[in-house]
């Protein structure tokens, strides 16, 4: 009970406090103003933003309308809202709606001059110079958790510019000391200038005013060198877009003294593939290098050792199996040339008789052999059908009932035991055609027979 008692009257004592810091303290005053800000110049077709600058103290909700003459602006869309704040806007026939609160528990309220959001539009491609555009803010409603300010208003207006301007012509460009050819017109952007300039001017003077003085120009080249030079005139138009160039091409004179270079060697050879054989010297003017039968082409080019040189072409060379010299010619400022030879040899191929590519020809493999061929003919043995058991005699029989003589075959096969691979890779015994088969038989008789009769005279000329 007295717990009960003394809670109740520190809660009473507690209110009674805050009741009297409330008297004493007020609070703080709502503070509000706005504005808008824009572009300092506008011109037709160009992107506009439109900031919403808020000043006040303790401000922590805005509701306003933006009104604008939709023929003129068309809004796109809204960025750079105030941190800690949350910002809807709705759109309808040339009014957007905005609503923004405080969204970080009261804790983050606008308390100085501030960019609360930025609203983009585009101006129409139609605005004509000097037409007036503008954009009016009203804040129907700023407020904080004690107080609100209503029908605060703003607004920005602006002219429309003049275009900005295309022309990038020249009105004039000249050459101190010198003449141009042709005479100048602004429409004509490619001169010389006549006759060479003398060795001992290392630069020229050059000329050019734009037609319109908010354009910009801009010479380069100007210092020479020995032999032909291009000095540029780029105008750029005060759009910033729209270019033009003047060229003016001038040859300057060689120095009477000057000796020109004979040095027609090279610094190195580059190949795509393959390595050079000797290693590459200036003073070295033939290399061989070996390539597998797979590389069918190969790339070489060469850098020259005197810059002044006019270096090889590159050379795209096609292969064929063997020798297949590349030539490089460097040649030297004053006209001396010099050959290295290359010498690519592209090595054959290897095909074993077993291999499964028919369509390889004598020229790839240098075999003078077509592998898409068949290796040998083959013809199926015909056996040889007799009528009834053959007679054998007593030693035949004698032989057939002794034990078998088992014999180590010989290492060397005879030639009608020889294999050899038919195209499909597999080996079997060497096979002749039929009629090599008739022949031998035919022949056999033939001598057969004449020993028979050489026999029979001989004995008849015995027993005589």
């Amino acid at each position: 009970m007295k717990n009960t008692i003394k809670k109740t009257i520190s809660h009473i004592v507690l209110a009674g406090i805050f009741v009297y810091l409330l008297t004493i303290v007020p609070a703080a005053e709502l503070k509000a103003s706005f504005s808008l800000k824009g572009p300092s110049t506008l011109r037709a077709g160009d992107s506009v933003a439109i900031q919403i600058k808020a000043d006040g103290e303790g401000v922590l909700g805005i509701r306003a309308e933006i009104t604008y003459d939709k023929d003129q602006l068309t809004y796109s869309s809204s960025s750079g809202t105030l941190s800690k704040w949350k910002v809807e806007i709705t759109e309808e026939n040339g009014k957007l709606s905005i609503w923004a609160e405080e969204n970080n528990d009261f804790k983050s309220p606008i308390n100085s001059s501030v960019t609360l959001i930025k609203l983009n539009f585009k101006a129409s491609e139609k605005l004509k110079e000097n037409e007036s555009v503008s954009v009016k803010l009203k804040v129907l409603e700023a407020s904080s958790t004690e107080d609100s300010i209503e029908n605060i208003s703003a607004s920005y207006s602006i002219k429309v510019s003049r275009p900005l301007s295309g022309n990038c012509d020249l009105s004039a460009l000249s050459v101190d000391g010198y003449s141009l050819v042709p005479e100048f017109s602004p429409d004509v952007t490619d001169y010389e200038i006549e006759g060479e300039v003398a060795y001992t001017q290392s630069s020229l003077k050059v000329k050019a005013t734009a037609s319109d003085h908010e354009a910009n120009v801009d010479v380069s080249g100007a210092r020479l060198s020995v032999g032909e030079n291009r000095i540029t005139v780029k105008v750029t138009a005060e759009d910033g877009k729209t270019t033009k160039t003047y060229k003016i091409k001038a040859v300057m004179a060689q120095d009477p003294d000057y000796v020109p270079s004979s040095d027609a060697s090279l610094s190195e050879i580059i190949l795509s593939e393959g390595k050079l054989s000797p290693a590459f010297e200036p003073d070295v003017f033939d290399y061989i290098v070996y390539v597998p039968y797979e590389t069918r082409s190969l790339t070489v080019s060469a850098s020259a050792s005197d810059s002044r040189s006019t270096p090889p072409e590159t050379v795209e060379a096609e292969l064929e199996v063997g020798d297949n010299p590349v030539a490089l010619l460097c040649t030297a400022e004053d006209g001396t040339e010099a050959v290295y030879t290359v010498h690519v040899t592209r090595m054959p191929g290897y095909f074993s008789t077993d291999t499964d590519d028919p369509t390889v020809t004598d020229e790839e493999t240098g075999t003078g052999t077509d592998t898409g061929e068949t290796l040998s003919e083959t013809e199926t043995e015909t056996d040889t059908v007799t009528e009834g058991p053959p007679e054998t005699s007593e030693s035949e029989t004698e032989a057939a009932t002794a034990e078998p003589v088992i014999t180590e075959p010989e290492e060397t096969p005879t030639d009608t035991e020889k294999t050899e691979k038919t195209v499909d890779g597999q080996p079997g015994k060497r096979t002749y055609p039929l009629w090599a088969l008739f022949a031998a038989a035919g022949g056999g008789l033939v001598l057969g027979g004449a020993v028979a009769i050489l026999v029979f005279n001989f004995s008849n000329e015995r027993k005589q």
